[in-house]
């Protein structure tokens, strides 16, 4: 009886431990139960915080891809002169803005050259050491930083306005394709040739002017015929390989340009005479020693370039403005009552035309 009764004491005892534990394993397991809802609810959080921030980099996804589709020209490291010019188009409502380069004179044969004849280095080095910036940068070294100028801006087009080569050379051409490819293909170029671009003085018999006008087409054709832009309100007309007298293809096509009755902006490499102002006379002969312009000096027209001139210069003609280069000094002034001419300081030092083409009223305000 004793032993029953021991018996039974000890199943109670073994029955209250195993509710105990029992107990102390439940509460535990409620313990882990809140725990693990309480991180969930934190993951929950932080995967909804994560959720909101990925779809805010998706959603700027398509921008950046727009973003990439415009190139970042880098800024021109040379502080180039700003040389600018406003022409007013009498109706004209919109705006443009077209920069000018001309009378860079690039040389680059400094050591012996193929197509360079011997005897010439010496007038090739001084050429090479005066073509340069007031603080020493020579042509050269100039150019791709003109480049750069010309792709960081915001212009409508570009006009290279003649003797952008001292003379031609393979080596010079490589030089200046180099950069010139370089050049924004969605604006376009207007690139008047003069007799440096085209003269191929130091070559002797190796070079002919055929050839160097041949070599030139590689670079954009050289076409006359592509030589102008035409806009609703104006046309710009490049005159090309202007040292010469003018051909009659391209008389031609100017007076076919001409019938439209739009304002003309002409682009020349060398200018012309002032009927009316003799600053430009005097400043020629203090720059140049002599008259550098078309109407004295050298320049004395044939039939085919009086034919042309009588254009700019008559009461009704249709030209406005003329554009030019090759002085190596800056004039402003008037051809006529009616026709403004800007002579450009030379790309040599420093200096880029910036030309703003406006409405008379806009231009007035």
């Amino acid at each position: 009886m004793k032993n029953r009764k021991s018996n039974k004491g000890i199943l109670i005892k073994i029955l209250i431990f195993s509710l105990v534990v029992l107990s102390l394993l439940l509460l535990v397991m409620a313990l882990i139960h809140i725990k693990t809802q309480e991180t969930e609810k934190e993951t929950s959080e932080i995967t909804e915080v994560e959720s909101s921030e990925s779809s805010e980099v998706i959603s700027s996804v398509p921008e950046s891809e727009e973003e990439t589709d415009i190139v970042a020209y880098p800024a021109p490291q040379y502080d180039f002169t700003c040389e600018e010019v406003t022409i007013k188009i009498p109706g004209m409502s919109e705006e443009y803005t077209f920069a000018w380069v001309s009378d860079l004179h690039m040389i680059t044969d400094l050591a012996p050259a193929e197509d360079v004849m011997p005897g010439n280095e010496e007038t090739i080095q001084f050429r090479y050491e005066f073509f340069s910036t007031p603080d020493g940068m020579r042509s050269v070294e100039l150019w791709p930083e003109v480049v750069n100028f010309l792709n960081y801006g915001d212009f409508d087009g570009v006009i290279f306005g003649g003797d952008m080569l001292d003379y031609y050379s393979n080596s010079n051409l490589k030089a200046f394709m180099q950069e010139f490819e370089k050049l924004n293909s969605e604006v376009p170029v207007l690139y008047i040739r003069a007799d440096h671009d085209y003269g191929y003085w130091y070559g002797g018999e190796v070079l002919k002017e055929t050839d160097t006008h041949a070599l030139h087409k590689t670079i954009d054709k050289d076409d006359i015929n592509d030589k102008y832009w035409e806009f609703d309100d104006f046309i710009i007309i490049g005159v090309n390989n202007s040292t010469k007298d003018m051909q009659q293809e391209q008389l031609d096509l100017i007076l076919s340009l001409y019938e439209k009755n739009k304002k003309i902006i002409m682009v020349t490499h060398v200018p012309y005479a002032s009927m009316i102002d003799e600053s430009l006379k005097a400043l020629s002969m203090e720059v140049r020693q002599k008259v550098y312009y078309w109407g004295g000096g050298d320049y004395v027209p044939n039939a085919v370039t009086k034919a042309y001139l009588d254009k700019v210069y008559a009461e009704d003609t249709n030209i406005c403005q003329v554009l030019a280069g090759h002085l190596h000094a800056q004039w402003d002034g008037m051809l006529t009552q009616q026709v403004s001419q800007h002579i450009f300081t030379p790309g040599y030092m420093g200096t880029i035309g910036i030309i703003h083409v406006v409405g008379e009223e806009t231009g007035n305000e």
